[in-house]
């Protein structure tokens, strides 16, 4: 598979993850708990968002940088 479009598959994947992360079903689940007497609510929001930008940081970085090994 070219490398392109395993990148292009994996932030698909990554898209893919975000709505499920962010579906009102699953975000129901963390309600009205705390955590450190803060909403639990808050707090899976703000690790998803930061969980989902990382690994959309990596992907995109990591097609930024080429081995001078690795074929075309």
């Amino acid at each position: 598979m070219p490398r392109e479009a395993r990148h292009r598959d994996r932030l698909v994947g990554l898209f893919g993850l975000g709505l499920v992360l962010f579906n009102p079903p699953v975000l129901g689940l963390f309600a009205g708990a705390t955590l450190f007497g803060w909403p639990l609510l808050f707090v899976y929001l703000f690790c998803a968002w930061a969980a989902l930008t990382v690994m959309v940081a990596l992907t995109v970085e990591r097609s930024r940088v080429r081995s001078p090994f690795e074929e075309d």
